[in-house]
């Protein structure tokens, strides 16, 4: 109202063509959510960020995890300190700013603005992305609107930017609103600085239809998610290393056997190898085998330096390894030079080929085994073309999936993450358990309370998935976790070394997870790659649905925009179907459909449009 008033007053006591040009220019920034003075009336409360009760928070404000607080730039403060030079950090991809909740009219357009700024060490800008959360009178919440995501720009000592980044959405409340928050989502664990931040009732709105990623179909049809009428999925899989690929280098957090001696369990890690295939041989089980670089070689006798034998300065005693020597000493420092007859503890290219023939998936454990949130972007390019090149040898493709060492994704910079989306990476696990970077949070018991993969944040191409660690003593709540999954109908990986499964005790609580995974007749198990490619290829199949009012049929144009084949996709209806028929560019007439009850199954070539009609069983 403020600002419609004073344009009205401009116009009345102004006709010259200057001052209507002024109008128009005025008008234009409202629309942008610029700053407009006398107009931009901050309806957002303390915004100066002045300190409550919560240690390191402003007042109102809130946070999803530890790593938002209050602290200044860490820059000079030539002409980058904003208000009074508080600023708020937010670190953590599974974290968020959350502003206080403010009063709105339904129908309206609100508008948010921030200044942000990263000092990363990755030395690469970042991103955030704005979400809208809004409110009815009974506090429940009616709907959420997201902005794209925006850059934020870098600052370094040699290199300062010319000031801050403007962040800002602007969003229409919806019917029944009453209050709104705000949220701020980083895309990675880049440490970035907030301040400046308003929300005006101004904007130039953007179009919820195209920020939900709501799904073309109606609601009374809806895709399966999983093929053939499956209810859920699960994977197994291995952390596979030889001595040279992550057992030299194990740190005391995180790994039971760090003090063992690094031989000793790579002998064990090859015998895995033959007692997790008996256990998933009778169910024609395939897994997931995550290995280390070394694990391809036949042997190293021409010496060769992979990666150029880097060296490491986080790799000491103040981040939890349990001496201070791998700063200055080569990664491969310690490679023997033999071969697998020489020297089996430290290559296992000779097993490759046993995976192979039992057809199971082998995968990125990265090649070094480094700690994947300390390093930098060109050491995981470095990493993943050694890894691909020694793969390839062996006939193995490049890789799509990878786990973490040590669940070491807390730290990845946005940079990091681009790296991994561009060598063709689908899917990630074994992710950071610390609560500003888990995207996986457990109940008391230790089970992932909604275990199912979601696209990682500002990378949606790669999808993280969740893992429970199977152990003799963890076996009873692990199938609990199945039992879960299957409840929610998602995603979940099991997993241990293979070192750990071994001795009668470790074997005896596989089999027994395996056998009751295998009899629940709506699980699918396969390897973490071949359920992440499905979902991927499920999102790319687009569906429209009308309905016939003569006859009471639905009629569904359904698109493969993937490349290849989709097979078992599986319609959910709102009726039992007496038949169902399809047709494509290739068939003369329509092909009866295989239905079951409210649900039918499809096979649809790539890049091709088919057309299903379903009748209701009268």
């Amino acid at each position: 109202m403020r600002s419609r008033w004073f344009l009205v007053l401009v116009v009345s006591v102004c006709v010259l063509p200057g001052c209507l040009a002024v109008i128009f220019y005025t008008q234009r920034r409202i629309d942008r959510c610029a700053y407009v003075p006398l107009l931009a009336e901050n309806i957002l409360p303390n915004t100066a960020l002045l300190p409550g009760a919560q240690a390191g928070m402003p007042a109102g404000w809130s946070r999803a995890a530890g790593g938002v607080e209050l602290r200044g730039p860490a820059i000079d403060g030539e002409g980058f300190v904003l208000e009074d030079g508080r600023a708020l950090q937010l670190i953590g991809i599974a974290n968020y700013v959350q502003t206080p909740s403010v009063p709105v009219q339904p129908g309206r357009s609100y508008c948010f603005t921030g200044m942000a700024l990263t000092d990363s060490d990755k030395g690469a800008p970042t991103r955030l992305r704005l979400s809208f959360h809004w409110y009815d009178a009974q506090a429940h919440l009616l709907a959420e609107d997201h902005s794209d995501w925006q850059p934020v720009v870098l600052w370094q000592p040699d290199a300062p930017p010319a000031g801050w980044s403007r962040i800002h959405a602007a969003f229409r409340a919806p019917t029944g609103a009453a209050s709104l928050l705000v949220r701020i989502h980083p895309a990675a664990d880049d440490r970035v600085y907030l301040d400046a931040m308003r929300l005006r009732q101004a904007g130039n709105p953007l179009d919820r239809s195209s920020m939900t990623g709501q799904s073309e179909a109606q609601p009374e049809v809806t895709l399966a998610p999983w093929p053939h009428g499956y209810r859920a999925a699960l994977s197994f899989s291995f952390d596979w290393e030889t001595a040279m690929g992550g057992l030299i280098h194990s740190r005391s957090v995180g790994d039971p056997y760090a003090d063992e001696d690094p031989e000793l369990r790579g002998m064990r890690m090859r015998e895995g190898i033959t007692t997790t295939l008996n256990i998933f041989r009778p169910y024609g089980i395939r897994a997931t085998y995550y290995a280390t670089g070394y694990n391809f070689l036949m042997g190293n006798t021409a010496r060769r330096e992979f990666m150029g034998n880097p060296t490491y300065a986080w790799a000491n005693r103040q981040n939890h390894w349990s001496a201070d020597h791998w700063q200055k000493m080569p990664w491969f420092a310690f490679d023997p030079y033999g071969t697998v007859q020489s020297h089996p503890a430290w290559y296992f290219g000779d097993l490759i080929s046993i995976l192979q023939r039992e057809q199971q998936d082998i995968q990125s454990h990265t090649f070094s085994h480094f700690y994947g949130g300390f390093v930098t972007p060109q050491d995981w390019r470095d990493d993943i073309a050694a890894w691909n090149e020694v793969a390839a040898a062996q006939g193995v493709p490049p890789m799509r999936s990878l786990a973490f060492p040590w669940s070491s994704s807390g730290g990845m910079s946005d940079a990091n993450w681009q790296v991994l989306q561009e060598a063709g990476i689908r899917s990630v696990t074994r992710m950071s358990h610390q609560s500003q970077y888990n995207l996986f949070p457990r109940d008391a018991d230790g089970l992932v309370v909604t275990p199912r993969c979601r696209p990682l944040p500002g990378h949606p191409h790669i999808l993280a998935c969740p893992d429970f660690y199977l152990t003799p003593q963890s076996a009873e709540r692990a199938l609990a976790q199945i039992d879960r999954t299957l409840e929610i109908g998602g995603t979940i990986d099991l997993w241990a070394h293979t070192e750990e499964v071994i001795t009668d005790e470790q074997q005896a609580a596989w089999q027994r997870v395996v056998a009751h995974a295998a009899a629940q007749p709506g699980l699918w198990i396969a390897p973490l790659r071949d359920i992440t490619d499905w979902q991927y290829a499920l999102s790319q199949v687009k569906i429209r649905v009308t309905r016939e009012e003569t006859d009471g049929r639905l009629v569904m144009m359904m698109r493969n925009n993937n490349e290849d084949t989709v097979e078992g996709v599986t319609l959910q209806l709102p009726f039992h179907v007496e038949h169902a028929t399809v047709q494509t560019a290739d068939t003369a007439t329509p092909q009866p459909v295989p239905c079951a009850d409210a649900m039918c199954s499809l096979t649809i070539p790539p890049g091709q449009a088919i057309e299903v009609h379903a009748w209701p069983a009268v």
